[in-house]
């Protein structure tokens, strides 16, 4: 037995066979000028399109190659009739009297398009009598093409506002009168469509119909092409037709397409002005019609339309308003609407309530407390993941439009206790992301603790959620979620520096709950914001004297309070540098005391915490740099501070990294910027200068690595000294020093980087010498004899 399909397959060969033999034989009976015996190849041709055999599918496959014979037939009758070869209003008679009903209908549309357009006739006449005599074909599918091709061939010849046919021919409301009519009548066929058959195949019809339906919508597409149809037209006209059709139609399949079609086609415009009329329609549809689909449509094209044209929602009326009754008696009289149905409504009303109305954020926080009381009854134990990602889009959507604003949303964060922990986290970042995006203030304790309410699971872990699975990825994710975090804080300020200090005490009491983990990322902005407000607040006192609540010296025993609780057990190496900041900052404001308590908890870290030898370089490196700046310990701390540097700097455990801390301290004993020039000359001492040179060189000799780079090192440290008038650095023993390089350079392999970069750092040092030797007779290498004792640098 033939398989089906093939038999479709068949069937449609055979007859396009025959369509393309009897079109040959109509473009030759036209060529010799016969055009009666081309109309009776032509009705022969369309005797084919009469067949029951083929499926939609296959019968629109034929339709089209008929139809692109018939556009040639009816280009030829028109010239013809122009250059009175044939009379248009002859044939137009004589196509009527052909034996079969659904070729002469074809033909008669054909030659009616060409009778229209050469306006030997009233336009508006010839159009309703076509669609009057199409009514002879009643067969749901057959019928249905007629009427679509009769919708094509006529769509340019309407009397529509600014055309040719308007006037005599019939008016714009003519024309829609046309369009309506016929388009009711397709879709009654197509309605019909469904009870054709055994109820066995009732599936098989529903998917051929909607295989189907874009020839009843085309009908739409003409309306909302046509230039007559204004917002007037559409609202006294257009649209109560085409609600009395979709409603009286009485099927499920029909009333939801049209409703989507009507949504569609129309302008946006419209829609806002004829809203009311369109939402009343909803409730008359049948029950089975997923209304809930038609409203979400609706409210996203609108608020898509109100993003880009805000200008042009009416403030006349209230759309959320009308929405929101709507969709209240929808909920209320489908009780069988799903949880995900409900959920989708809200997402629509929410989105449309952002977009049209960002200012009202009651409307937002309605839906929002609506939301929340489905789910506290229709939940249960927990969202399906379709609602998940629904209540998402909830709660992301007031973000678009509102940014900070949504702090104020009373029902925002009860909303976000119904998803699990790695939903609200993903929403809390999207959310620091907003606010980053429109960087307003954080100005008030209240903004500051309803917004770290709502971004509690970037804060702190949950009972029964880790933050991290311990991959890459995971971490990578927790990183950038906390740099989030540590951006956001800088939008917290106030220009009142005592509310700032407040708000940064709100700030410390979360940081302080984060974790471990969090803090690395989350305390140096703070403690950075609060130096910064350290220099506000002795700026405001230069200009007032009273009237401020909190002093430079409770921020830094604030600042001092974060980072000996637990920062420094955790992350000394930053909290080096971060005491070492403090102290710069308290020594600035002439506060010996703070500035050396802080020094000391610097050190404390360092002995206590840092045990990696590298770490420890780096660390008494910063030490080092920072001492050289203070410039208001009085002579006993400073002799402290520098002794206790100098120390750490002789105990490190790797020679290269002593031999360089302890060349880096000579200039603890020979201080030349930051400092008072009376205060440099009691600082200086030159015979411990000296000292820590010649320990430096020693470490140097001792090291098996990088000992002629530490040598050159050393060599230009006391280029420096020299140059600045240090007795103890002479000429005669920058000459020993420049002579040991030179012993020790034939070590330095050529093929190794390195090595080739200390040598040319090396010829660079004894360049400069050289240059400053020879731009001035009385410069202090004039009596260096520096050529003689550089030839392996030349």
């Amino acid at each position: 037995m033939q398989n089906p399909k093939n038999k479709q397959r068949n069937y449609l060969a055979i007859a396009v066979q025959s369509v393309k033999r009897l079109e040959r034989q109509m473009l030759l009976a036209l060529d010799n000028g016969k055009i009666r015996d081309a109309l009776h190849k032509a009705m022969e041709m369309l005797t084919e399109l009469r067949t029951s055999l083929l499926s939609p599918q296959n019968y629109y496959d034929l339709y089209m190659h008929a139809t692109d014979v018939l556009r040639r037939l009816e280009a030829y009758i028109s010239d013809e009739d122009a250059r009175r070869g044939v009379s248009v209003v002859d044939l137009y008679e004589s196509v009527q009297h052909a034996g079969t009903i659904i070729p002469r209908l074809y033909l008669l549309a054909t030659v009616g398009s060409a009778y229209i357009k050469s306006k030997k006739s009233l336009c508006k006449d010839i159009l309703f009598d076509l669609v009057e005599l199409c009514r002879g074909v009643q067969h749901p599918m057959r019928g249905l093409f007629l009427r679509n091709y009769l919708s094509q061939v006529t769509r340019d010849k309407l009397p529509d506002s600014g055309s040719a046919y308007e006037g005599d021919g019939g008016d714009v409301k003519d024309a829609i009168e046309f369009v309506l009519q016929n388009f009711g009548e397709m879709n009654k066929l197509w309605v019909r469509m469904q009870h054709q058959g055994a109820l066995r195949d009732l599936g098989k019809r529903e998917q051929e119909r909607r295989n189907l339906k874009q020839l009843v919508g085309t009908a739409l597409v003409r309306l909302s092409e046509m230039e007559g149809v204004d917002k007037k037209a559409y609202d006294e006209l257009v649209l109560p037709k085409l609600l009395e059709v979709t409603v009286n139609c009485k099927d499920v399949i029909a009333q939801e397409y049209l409703m989507e079609c009507i949504i569609q086609v129309f302008p946006d415009e419209y829609h806002l002005h004829t809203l009311e009329t369109f939402l009343k329609s909803i409730a008359h549809l049948k029950s089975k019609v997923n209304v809930n689909s038609i409203l979400v449509a609706m409210m996203n094209r609108l608020s898509n339309f109100a993003k880009t044209n805000p200008e042009k929602i009416p403030t006349s009326m209230d759309t959320f308003a009308l929405f929101h009754r709507h969709s209240a008696n929808i909920i209320k009289a489908k009780s069988k609407m799903t949880l995900e149905q409900i959920l989708a409504l809200q997402a629509a009303l929410l989105n449309y309530s952002s977009k049209c109305y960002p200012e009202k954020l009651e409307y937002a926080d309605h839906v929002l407390g609506y939301t929340a009381d489905v789910l506290s009854r229709m939940a249960g134990s927990g969202l399906e993941p379709a609602c998940t990602r629904i209540v998402k889009s909830l709660l992301t959507a007031p973000l678009e439009t509102m940014q900070l604003a949504v702090l104020n949303l009373k029902n925002y964060h009860p909303l976000m206790e119904f998803m699990n922990y790695t939903d609200r986290r993903d929403l809390a970042v999207k959310m620091i992301e907003s606010v980053l995006g429109a960087a307003e203030p954080l100005d008030t304790v209240e903004k500051v603790v309803t917004m770290f309410k709502f971004i509690t699971p970037t804060l702190k872990d949950a009972k029964d959620a880790k933050t991290t699975d311990g991959s890459a990825a995971s971490e990578l994710k927790f990183i950038k979620e906390q740099e989030l975090v540590a951006k956001l804080f800088h939008l917290i300020k106030n220009a009142d520096t005592d509310i700032q200090y407040e708000l940064y005490t709100k700030v410390r009491n979360v940081f302080g709950r984060g974790g471990t983990a969090r803090i690395k990322y989350t305390i140096p902005p703070l403690v950075f914001g609060a130096l910064s407000l350290i220099e506000r607040v002795t700026a405001r006192l230069e200009e007032e004297k009273e009237g401020i609540k909190y002093m430079p010296k409770k921020i830094f025993v604030f600042i001092h309070q974060i980072l000996v609780s637990a920062y420094t057990n955790h992350y000394p190496e930053t909290a080096v540098r971060l005491f070492l900041k403090a102290a710069g900052v308290a020594d600035t404001c002439n506060m010996e005391g703070v500035a050396y308590e802080f020094m000391v908890q610097c050190f404390i870290a360092f002995e206590d915490e840092i045990s990696d030898s590298r770490a420890q370089a780096k660390a008494i490196a910063l030490i080092t740099g920072a001492l050289e700046r203070f410039q208001n310990f009085s002579e006993e701390n400073w002799d402290t501070l520098v002794t206790k540097c100098c120390q750490h700097s002789a105990k490190l455990l790797r020679k290269e990294d002593k031999a360089r801390a302890l060349i880096d301290c000579t200039h603890l004993f020979w201080p030349t910027t930051g400092v008072a020039a009376e205060e440099q000359k009691e600082r200086r001492n030159e015979k411990k200068l000296l000292k820590l040179v010649q320990r430096s060189l020693k470490c140097a000799n001792d090291c098996m690595k990088e000992q002629v780079e530490l040598f050159v090192t050393i060599l230009n440290k006391c280029l420096f000294f020299f140059e600045r008038g240090v007795s103890t650095i002479n000429l005669k023993y920058l000459q020993g020093l420049i002579c040991l390089v030179e012993q020790h350079l034939p070590n330095l392999e050529e093929s190794s980087p390195e090595d080739a970069a200390t040598k040319a750092y090396y010829i660079n040092t004894v360049n400069y010498i050289k240059g400053k030797k020879a731009a001035d007779n009385t410069s202090p290498y004039a009596s260096l004899d520096i050529a003689s004792i550089t030839s392996s640098a030349s």
